[in-house]
């Protein structure tokens, strides 16, 4: 198992504080500024065996989102893999270790994953149907696209896997979004398909 040579990440919070008693008359008054630097735990994500640790940087139950308080700022709870937040909004790093093939799967949400270090390599089937036999995908050979630092996707609903096939590790910034219900058209029938979540066996 190779062992995570990537530094912690830092996480810089800036929030308003409260006017002092003195203030509450003064209609110009405006509020300081508090700056919390936080060096946030990058742990191994469970089940991964080491090759995946994860930094969770913020959560946000709703949108529109809340300014309010200062301070350390709490972490809501993710349900499941810890992906998606119901409603709302989960921001984390990912490190993945060298040599790893992600697993195919698809959660119900919008993704946007930025690479920060390393050469990350997006796994998703060919751009034609495929079925499920047996727990398995038909779709063959995935079609590989390569993200550098730098790279940023936007993942609408896909099936798809991340891999390092790198002999470093990487680190990828997402932000992951609760979506409505994935759903595709079916040509010619007037109707929609809509899509679970999904994760595929290999």
């Amino acid at each position: 198992m190779s062992v995570n040579v990537l530094p912690p990440p830092r996480r810089i919070t800036a929030s308003n504080l409260p006017l002092p008693s003195q203030q509450a008359t003064n209609e110009n008054a405006e509020p300081g500024v508090e700056v919390r630097v936080d060096i946030l735990e990058n742990a191994e994500i469970p089940g991964s065996n080491g090759v995946l640790c994860r930094a969770r940087v913020a959560t946000e139950g709703k949108i529109p989102t809340s300014n309010d308080g200062h301070g350390e700022i709490a972490l809501h709870d993710v349900p499941g893999a810890g992906i998606v937040l119901p409603g709302g909004a989960n921001i984390y790093y990912i490190d993945v270790a060298p040599n790893v093939e992600g697993t195919m799967h698809r959660t119900t949400s919008t993704d946007y994953l930025v690479v920060i270090s390393g050469t990350l390599t997006l796994l998703t089937p060919a751009p034609k149907p495929f079925s499920i036999k047996d727990g398995k995908p038909t779709y063959g050979e995935p079609v590989a696209t390569e993200l550098r630092a730098g790279d940023v996707v936007a993942q609408r609903g896909i099936a798809h896997a991340l891999s390092n096939r790198t002999n470093e590790w990487v680190r990828v910034w997402g932000i992951v979004l609760d979506a409505e219900t994935n759903k595709v058209p079916v040509d010619g029938a007037g109707g929609v398909k809509e899509l679970e979540d999904a994760w595929y066996a290999s």
